[in-house]
């Protein structure tokens, strides 16, 4: 912004002002939190409204219910291989679509419904925690399968770190200010100057 004063001489001094934060950080920023949403809230939306038979597997994996139909194998395979379950902290959740073709003469096209849920999960056989993923299928008519996974920790950390790290540092470029100067009649840099109650330009101190 430009703006002009007259001093009592006559003389014209020509301020500029530059102020505000860059237009590019204030982007990035919204940015990031879109990217933080798309992130956490599929997250937290498990966590408040659980599926019902990804619960049930984990309860069966813990000896402390019956599986649902279907997953019978997949939790007996897990059990021997890492013993009963006896602690599983929620960390992540995916939810997604596919499509399937079957090659069969019809060309028809299935959708396939894909949920899972990640957990940090130690079992008995396991003398450290590890990285767990309960996965369910489901297609549009209605059957269902089941999978249980070692899932990756590196795959998981970042997954979380890089929109947690693009957010902050958006967040720090938003709140830098671009600095503030003014233009005089020499065409010199002087300090920001406002206008005084009598009416003649002031230099803020």
């Amino acid at each position: 912004m430009l703006v002009a004063f007259a001093t009592p001489g006559g003389e014209r001094t020509a301020l500029a002002f530059k102020s505000g934060r860059p237009t590019y950080a204030i982007i990035l920023l919204a940015l990031s939190i879109l990217f933080l949403c798309t992130t956490f809230l599929p997250f937290l939306y498990s966590i408040l409204f659980p599926n019902d038979d990804l619960q049930r597997v984990l309860s069966a994996l813990e000896d402390r219910g019956s599986p649902p139909l279907d997953a019978d194998s997949v939790i007996r395979e897990a059990k021997d291989a890492a013993g009963l379950l006896t602690k599983a902290i929620p960390v992540g959740y995916y939810s997604g679509l596919s499509a399937r073709f079957h090659l069969n003469g019809s060309h028809a096209q299935e959708r396939i419904k894909e949920s899972q849920v990640t957990y940090i999960a130690w079992f008995q056989k396991r003398p450290k925690p590890m990285v767990m993923a309960i996965t369910l299928y489901e297609s549009d008519g209605g059957q269902k399968a089941y999978g249980i996974s070692e899932g990756n920790p590196a795959i998981l950390v970042r997954g979380y770190g890089a929109p947690i790290l693009l957010f902050g540092v958006s967040l720090f470029l938003a709140r830098k200010r671009k600095s503030s100067f003014a233009i005089g009649p020499a065409g010199r840099n002087v300090p920001p100057q406002y206008p005084s109650p009598n009416g003649n330009p002031r230099a803020r101190s």
